[in-house]
């Protein structure tokens, strides 16, 4: 029944609510900051792709904003379409031990049809504010609500543009797909919503790491090696990335079987993989009903995979504003190559599933982890209907 309401409230465009989600009601604040977002400085655009560090291609220029769209990552919900042609992908638990997918699209004019849409958590939009994205989501928890009304951030948002940026995928609901699992978007729907709200496409940004320059020869971390990188989010959130020595490319597994884009049939792949770790734990622990995970986005320690190879890294971000960045074991800035990278974003608990060929790079082999009480009860618990 929320997911038939949600269906109507979306095809019409009207606001609505669910679980910890927020109010009906929009802030004037979050419409009022068309352009930019006030929080990128001004100064002068890279003169890269922002989110892979490689040359600009045809048709993106500096400047330009990116786009971040929150995809559904419940295993119900697989196949997702567009997410093959992401320039970036961010995986991070949302509630139950279920994880969710920020996909970033340095070209707004590009973005394939993408989806199933989902609501966005603060977490990931930590991620995409600071590049100032243009965030693509169909509606919100309360956290993520207040973020944005806090930073007067605008995003494209189905709770309340519906049918205008959002298509309804009519043949796989009629394939037995809930219809919180049938929402998509693409460019076109993107621009429209943009325009509606009167968003620019353009402002200032940054890069999403320091990259090698695109020019430059590759650097192949020297630590260990990496052929093979196994861990869990959760108790139900297994992943792996198999390194393809042809191909030069990560290739992801979840849920043990290939992740594919829907669109292509190709299985997602990645250039860079990196696995970051920091505390994790339940916004309001005394709510049986409130499963919302709140991260400690301030630093942490992690590992950075290129070429079949490791080496560990920390990293730092701070505030929601400030951008993530990496550093080496010397404490100096981390060179990504460039190409597409994967990152997730997990536990500290479950530092011990990490394995690289199998064997931690701690050196304990088949350390399994504890669950935290955030990701817990993950067969069992259902999620939210965001």
């Amino acid at each position: 029944m929320i997911a038939f309401a949600l269906a109507v409230m979306l095809a019409f465009g009207m606001t609505a609510c669910g679980d910890n989600t927020s109010s009906g009601t929009q802030s004037a604040s979050s419409v009022s900051a068309p352009g930019a977002s006030p929080l990128i400085p001004d100064g002068p655009a890279p003169e890269i792709n922002l989110i892979t560090g490689e040359a600009l291609a045809e048709g993106l220029a500096a400047g330009d904003r990116p786009v971040a769209v929150m995809v559904n990552n419940a295993q119900a919900a697989l196949p997702q379409r567009g997410i093959g042609s992401a320039d970036a992908v961010f995986e991070m638990v949302t509630e139950g031990g279920i994880t969710r997918l920020l996909a970033l699209y340095a070209d707004k004019d590009t973005v394939p049809q993408v989806g199933p849409v989902r609501s966005a958590r603060d977490q990931h939009l930590q991620c995409a504010m600071p590049l100032n994205s243009v965030i693509v989501h169909i509606g919100t928890s309360i956290y993520a609500e207040n973020l944005l009304n806090q930073y007067q951030y605008s995003t494209i948002n189905g709770m309340y543009l519906g049918s205008t940026s959002f298509v309804f995928d009519e043949a796989r609901s009629a394939a037995g797909y809930a219809n919180e699992h049938c929402w998509y978007t693409d460019a076109a729907l993107i621009a429209a919503g943009m325009e509606k709200l009167g968003l620019s496409g353009t402002g200032a940004s940054q890069a999403l790491f320091d990259f090698v320059a695109h020019d430059a020869q590759p650097v192949v971390p020297a630590q260990g090696d990496a052929a093979d990188v196994a861990f869990s989010f959760s108790d139900s959130g297994a992943v792996t990335l198999t390194y393809d020595a042809a191909a030069a490319k990560y290739l992801k597994t979840a849920y043990g079987a290939p992740q594919v884009d829907e669109s292509t049939g190709a299985q997602l792949a990645f250039d860079n993989v990196l696995v970051l770790f920091t505390d994790i734990k339940l916004k309001n622990p005394d709510d049986p009903n409130n499963l919302v995970t709140d991260f400690a986005m301030s630093s942490g320690t992690g590992y950075y995979c290129y070429g079949g190879k490791f080496r560990a890294v920390t990293w730092e971000k701070g505030n929601p504003e400030d951008p993530l960045r990496l550093k080496d074991e010397n404490g100096a800035a981390l060179q990504v190559n460039v190409g597409k990278s994967y990152v997730a974003i997990v536990g500290k608990d479950r530092e011990g599933t990490l394995l690289f060929g199998g064997v931690s790079p701690t050196g304990v082999i088949g350390g399994e982890g504890a669950s935290s009480d955030a990701q817990s009860g993950a067969a069992a618990s259902a999620e939210p209907e965001l």
